[in-house]
């Protein structure tokens, strides 16, 4: 990530989770943009993770265009916003770029903790405590059986995956042994 990239994804940040002049805002939750929060050092964060580099590249190739159509010039909240608009319409994959980076935004503005008090700032504003502490570093006791090469294993039951359906299926049958 270069630069001018840094420049136009903080500036798409900010358009996503801007700062709001308002005399009511007792926490400061419209007073906070997304710059402010440390968001885009985030974002950036989360698409260098991004392990397919397809992906990775397009929302960089992305990037590009935005600062080619001159996003960081531009006058107001209402055009930077318009162009995002616009972008999203060109072609399915600037949409999916588009909605990508507005998600990973808003994502973080609204759930992701500051690393030094644990706490969200916007938090408040919902009246949401946070988390009510740290969960407790027990082991996890799970006997993993791997058969060696051409080694089968007799099992009554298989469950591939643990999702709603398999986390279920696996508690009921683990209760009645």
């Amino acid at each position: 990530m270069n630069d001018e990239r840094r420049g136009v994804l903080r500036a798409v940040c900010d358009t996503v989770y801007p700062r709001i002049e308002r005399d009511d805002d007792p926490d400061g939750f419209f007073a906070r943009s997304a710059t402010d929060m440390g968001i885009p050092e985030a974002v950036e964060d989360l698409i260098e993770q991004i392990p397919d580099e397809t992906i990775r590249g397009g929302l960089e190739q992305l990037l590009d265009v935005l600062g080619q159509q001159g996003y960081l010039r531009m006058p107001s909240q209402e055009s930077r916003e318009q162009l995002l608009r616009n972008l999203a319409l060109a072609s399915p994959d600037a949409a999916a770029g588009v909605s990508a980076l507005a998600g990973m935004t808003l994502f973080l503005a609204y759930g992701a903790p500051d690393p030094s008090s644990g706490l969200n700032p916007n938090w408040k504003t919902f009246g949401y405590p946070g988390p009510p502490g740290v969960p407790p570093q027990v082991p996890k006791l799970l006997d993993v059986k791997t058969p060696a090469d051409g080694d089968t294993i007799d099992a009554d039951v298989c469950i591939v995956g643990s999702g709603s359906g398999g986390g279920v299926i696996a508690g009921t049958l683990a209760k009645r042994g």
